[in-house]
């Protein structure tokens, strides 16, 4: 499958080149229904400006947008496009109110362009939202705007957001997953109440100048139906922070990749250590160890992380652990008198506005 591979958009022009080559020999070894024997994918094409290819791409899906309707949605939310016929009375999908056309910005300033991306949303689903940094179980077809069809899995498939063309990581954390359900019989699992959407995108958002099969040429913009059944929240750096929560909270809708607080040139999600104090930021989040007393000796056990944000209300079945607790700031209590520290409030936990301990430079083991 195309969107298992590296994404080639975003790569550093020696290593695009290496995984070019690479990329190439695959795709002779591979069995695909887009790359027969005799049909090698050609790369040697000019590099167009971003901002030129941009306009010629809108204005294509603009197009298909006014030209095109949608002519059925199943019970199970596969979608397909035809073209309005002369003389046609279809509604365009752009003008069409039972789906409403949706669109997002997304400004790339290395391509120095605001891209306008189209989406339909034929259901948000119901249950976990995802982002750009999660994994997620989906389904998907993906097209041209000729509507030839280029890759499909009704099977849902394991991806990477980060690690498929860039317009996915922007449009399904738009979407919720769905609910998993088992029953007896000889398909026992299914998904419910699923996310089901549409993106249409401009090649700067999918493959732009690469052909990953003689299927998609270069500059092609794309469309893709997909249905997000399940996904995984991930910690790139075993931290014990969730990446999805490794961004600026007074920085709207900032990206993790764009969050680097203690300025070593490493994003925070990436960074084992986020405010630059020399302590490991998991050893920062610890909770503090249990102590008992078993035949007479003192024993210490593990006691997990703090979330990140604690819970609303105290689960009474775990007495030794306060899940209205988040990961703290430094302590702002009186200090302890045998150890010269301070201790810790109440809101030190619960402030919405703290400076959690792991990004403050200040505040560093030992604590209470």
């Amino acid at each position: 499958m195309y969107l298992a591979l590296l994404k080639l958009i975003k790569m550093n022009k020696y290593l695009k080149l290496a995984l070019i080559f690479v990329f190439g020999l695959t795709l002779i070894g591979l069995t695909m229904v887009s790359c027969t024997k005799n049909e090698t994918p050609n790369y040697s094409v000019t590099l167009k400006e971003y901002p030129v290819q941009y306009a010629a791409d809108l204005d294509s899906i603009d197009k298909y947008l006014n030209t095109h309707y949608i002519s059925s949605v199943d019970a199970d939310f596969n979608i397909t496009f035809a073209k309005i016929p002369a003389g046609g009375t279809q509604q365009s999908i752009r003008a069409q109110q039972t789906y409403p056309l949706q669109y997002k910005m997304v400004q790339n300033d290395t391509h120095g362009v605001n891209y306008k991306v189209y989406y339909l949303k034929l259901r948000e689903g119901t249950n976990e939202s995802t982002s750009a940094v999660d994994s997620v179980y989906v389904s998907y077809k993906g097209s041209l705007l000729t509507d030839a069809q280029f890759d499909y899995s009704e099977t849902p498939i394991w991806f990477q957001l980060e690690s498929v063309v860039a317009g996915w990581g922007e449009i399904i954390p738009l979407f919720k997953t769905g609910t998993f359900d088992t029953a007896p019989g000889p398909n026992p699992s299914t998904f419910t109440n699923f996310g089901a959407g549409v993106m249409f995108l401009p090649s700067g958002l999918a493959y732009y100048e690469q052909m990953p099969s003689s299927l998609i040429p270069s500059y092609s913009p794309l469309i893709f139906s997909f249905k997000l059944k399940s996904q995984k929240s991930r910690d790139h750096d075993r931290d014990g922070i969730l990446s999805k929560f490794e961004v600026n909270p007074s920085i709207a809708n900032q990206k993790p990749k764009d969050y680097d607080s203690d300025g070593d040139g490493t994003p925070n999600f990436y960074d084992i250590d986020d405010d630059g104090d020399h302590f490991m930021t998991k050893i920062e989040t610890k909770r503090p160890y249990l102590t008992s007393i078993v035949n007479g000796q003192t024993v210490l056990t593990p006691n997990g992380y703090y979330p990140f944000d604690g819970a609303a209300v105290d689960n009474p079945l775990t007495p030794n652990i306060d899940e209205r607790q988040g990961i703290p700031r430094k302590y702002t209590g009186p200090n302890n008198p045998t150890s010269g520290l301070p201790t810790p409030l109440p809101a030190d936990y619960t402030d919405p506005t703290r400076l959690r301990r792991y990004l403050d430079p200040t505040s560093f083991p030992p604590f209470e």
